[in-house]
């Protein structure tokens, strides 16, 4: 059972779903506490949003993936869900730059991540993917607006039915990849 909600651009939620990447960089937004990201759950729902997503700020492979503005309906559509396996802290652009071929975002985006509030951490989460056999319509509540990376939905959902985006093995591997890279972060604990 889910009831937490990671809001995420709609490319990077559809290269998640589809197995093309493992890895988010989160850094908290203005409605995060204190403007600090921390995880709020470790299994959460994927809510795709077009909310200051750029075409700009993607790698050029990365940019077919855009899909058109979403209708802002009352209903809200979940086509997946995953388990963040780890929350990785980055202080140095070397840390980040060492992640460049894992991520679906170009060096501008990066840089422009690690210069905002250069004194707070980056968080590149590994999360393991599953798409959902059929898509989850929830009630919309304004909780699903603004700079905030989590959202509560208010109830637990059963997503049993679902499809790993990737095999166990093959994520297992793209974790050996990535922490082979980053020897000296230490993995967040849960909160």
């Amino acid at each position: 059972m889910v009831s937490w909600v990671l809001k995420e651009w709609q490319v990077a939620v559809t290269a998640l779903l589809r197995g093309e990447t493992i890895l988010l960089l989160r850094k908290g937004g203005i409605g995060e506490a204190k403007g600090q990201f921390s995880l709020a759950a470790r299994q959460v729902l994927l809510l795709p949003t077009t909310e200051h997503q750029k075409a700009t700020l993607l790698k050029d492979a990365f940019r077919p993936l855009m899909a058109e503005e979403f209708a802002h309906d009352d209903q809200v559509r979940f086509d997946g869900w995953a388990t963040i396996t780890h929350a990785l802290p980055l202080s140095k652009e070397a840390e980040v730059a060492a992640l460049f071929p894992y991520l679906v975002w170009n060096e501008q985006f990066v840089t422009e991540r690690l210069n905002w509030q250069p004194d707070r951490p980056l968080y590149a989460l590994l999360l393991r993917a599953y798409r959902l056999q059929n898509p989850l319509m929830v009630p919309r509540h304004k909780g699903y607006s603004g700079c905030r990376s989590w959202v509560e939905i208010g109830q637990e959902v059963g997503v049993e039915n679902s499809t790993p985006a990737l095999a166990e093995e093959d994520y297992r591997q793209q974790v050996a990849a990535i922490l082979a890279h980053l020897p000296a972060v230490t993995p967040s604990p849960a909160d």
